[in-house]
């Protein structure tokens, strides 16, 4: 926006940044949504060997099912940091909401998992 007061750019700035679906309707062709394949890709390339299902509705909530034999012997909370770590600051940002189920295969296989 050339010509527009510092302070309205800063605030237009900030807000889409917590609002990421209304950037998109303010800028078209800018959007920051992320697409659920792009979101299962970044944790499959941080966790190599991890099985992952992703799901959402609105590319802005995202659940996700991750399987990963790194996750032996960690507790719930070190594996959500684990998986939120493969996608760095997309969380908050692009990601803005995320529900982690996190097992190892062990575990998975036990729940009838396939």
């Amino acid at each position: 926006m050339p010509g527009a007061p510092v302070l309205c750019r800063r605030a237009l700035f900030h807000y889409t940044r917590r609002h990421p679906q209304v950037r998109g309707q303010l800028f078209p062709g800018t959007s920051t949504r992320m697409k659920v394949a792009e979101v299962k890709a970044s944790i499959e390339a941080g966790l190599p060997g991890s099985r992952v299902i992703v799901r959402s509705d609105d590319e802005v909530h995202f659940e996700a099912v991750v399987i990963a034999p790194q996750f032996t012997g960690r507790r719930a909370l070190q594996r959500h940091q684990q998986v939120y770590a493969t996608l760095g600051a997309a969380v908050g940002r692009e990601i803005h909401a995320l529900s982690i189920e996190a097992h190892t295969p062990e575990e998975w296989s036990a729940r009838g998992g396939t």
